[in-house]
């Protein structure tokens, strides 16, 4: 049958991925690439020979092992399998997997259980940041039955916490990468653009919907479906990676993942992408539409969420501008609008930007477990 390894398919979030365990994959990593692209059955749009779920939320792996840091209970490196292409990106950490790393790690015996709460310490070896995950216990058995729900995930789970407060500076090892709250840069491709780059749990950078003659509440497909829209995007992304340190991991991909381009704009009823769902816009501070790797995100990611949160809370940014000063030097909570639903942030900043709080809630559960077998190894 050829060689096989053993895997855990779990949700995490808004999103989907393979759990494999680090002893079993290689530690290369052009070799761990062709294993992965096998693995998911890439590159191929619907990667019919493969686990990939067809979808950049659901082609997505996580690399669990023992913990190299002494202040973490497990190692986690994640990666962004690419679908139409062959390659797999790991400059970016999923913050909704981090939700199912947690999990995992108790259920395979890597983190004992308390009751109530286990805390795991997951550092993330992309970023080589640490997040705290809380999970809930019950007669030593984490939970995923529970009447939380999170905005493009139906039903409900039991919540999960994400603690992103020591996890900023994620790519560039600056909250600012440029050291300023607000850049006007002239673009060739994309004209005078106002900008803001944060580098958070993820590295964002925040432009008006104004900016791309959008209004800021477009689907993913209406994004996708606008060539001159996205290759505007592309060129502010390209821009932005090269003034600030990425343009050679920039140019060995064909669709990078870093930086985020993240369109905000005042919020405004949209319906969502998933179930046509009308959100209201009283019910969110600021609009939110992701754009990277060649096409828009059907949800906020969770790290960027957390980063968004950060930036709400800097004066200055175009996300501050936007929000004002609610909850930016106070806990409070900050909900963002995206194509899926509605995401919060639960947030708590000092006036010297010491980050006390910065956390997500996410669910998660386990769906299946097996051996994938492998064609070219």
């Amino acid at each position: 049958m050829g060689c096989s390894i053993p895997f855990v398919l779990m949700r995490g979030g808004t999103s989907k991925g393979i759990f494999l365990r680090a002893e079993d994959v290689p530690t290369d990593r052009d070799a761990l690439t062709d294993l992965l692209l096998d693995l998911f059955g890439s590159p191929d749009r619907r990667q019919i020979d493969g686990l990939g779920g067809a979808d950049k939320l659901t082609s997505k792996a996580a690399i669990i092992g023992k913990p190299v840091r002494s202040d973490s209970d497990v190692s986690y490196l994640f990666g962004q399998v690419g679908t139409v292409r062959a390659e797999v990106d790991f400059n970016l950490n999923c913050g909704n997997l981090l939700a199912a790393v947690g999990m995992y790690a108790i259920e395979e015996g890597l983190v004992p259980p308390n009751e109530g709460v286990t805390l795991v310490r997951v550092h993330n070896l992309n970023t080589d940041r640490i997040v705290r995950v809380g999970v809930p216990v019950h007669d030593g058995v984490p939970q995923w039955r529970g009447e939380f729900s999170i905005g493009g995930v139906p039903g409900f789970g039991a919540p999960i916490s994400l603690d992103f407060s020591h996890a900023t500076g994620a790519i560039t090892g600056r909250v600012l990468p440029t050291g300023n709250s607000l850049d006007i840069w002239e673009i060739p491709e994309a004209g005078s653009i106002e900008l803001s780059i944060v580098d958070g749990a993820n590295m964002a950078v925040y432009v008006h919907a104004s900016s791309l003659g959008m209004a800021g509440t477009e689907s993913p497909e209406e994004i996708d479906n606008n060539a001159a829209l996205k290759s505007r995007m592309d060129a502010i992304r390209r821009a932005v990676a090269y003034r600030c340190g990425l343009r050679q991991y920039w140019d060995a991909r064909q669709a990078a993942s870093t930086p985020m381009l993240i369109v905000v704009s005042e919020p405004a009823d949209y319906l969502t992408c998933t179930q046509g769902e009308r959100i209201q816009a009283d019910k969110f501070h600021l609009a939110v539409r992701q754009f990277a790797s060649g096409s828009a995100s059907k949800t906020l990611a969770a790290t960027l969420t957390a980063t968004s949160g950060l930036a709400c809370a800097i004066a200055g940014t175009l996300p501050h501008r936007l929000v004002g000063q609610t909850n930016s030097r106070s806990p409070g909570r900050i909900a963002f609008g995206h194509p899926s639903g509605i995401a919060y942030i639960d947030i708590a900043v000092s006036e010297k930007l010491c980050i006390e709080q910065l956390r997500v809630m996410r669910t998660a559960r386990r769906i299946a477990e097996g051996r994938v077998f492998l064609k070219y190894r």
